[in-house]
């Protein structure tokens, strides 16, 4: 099943947060399989974890399914790094985030 491209705004933080909410929800209501896209540069926060983490647990909980178009990279994988999320990861959050790349 093809999945829908979702291209988020340049401005991932708290400040956004519930305005990036209610995007991914309405894309996932809307189709089964939705793609997140993350813009080059953007600015992020450990908000925007949260939110797709939720938003990944959402989907499988509803039987749909949400992925990233790319590896977590740039202030994205800063995020994950600072936050912690980079160590003793499981599988699927590894899959997710880093598309089962190995940290370099």
């Amino acid at each position: 099943m093809p999945s829908h491209p979702l291209i988020l705004p340049s401005t991932l933080s708290i400040r956004h947060a519930a305005t990036t909410r209610e995007q991914l929800l309405a894309t996932l209501e809307k189709h089964e399989a939705v793609e997140v896209e993350f813009p080059d540069g953007c600015d992020a926060d450990l908000s925007l974890i949260q939110l797709i983490e939720a938003a990944r647990r959402h989907a499988d909980t509803h039987g749909k399914r949400l992925s990233l178009k790319t590896a977590a990279n740039g202030r994205v994988f800063d995020v994950l790094e600072r936050g912690g999320f980079l160590s003793d990861m499981d599988p699927a959050f590894s899959q997710f985030w880093l598309h089962r790349k190995e940290i370099q």
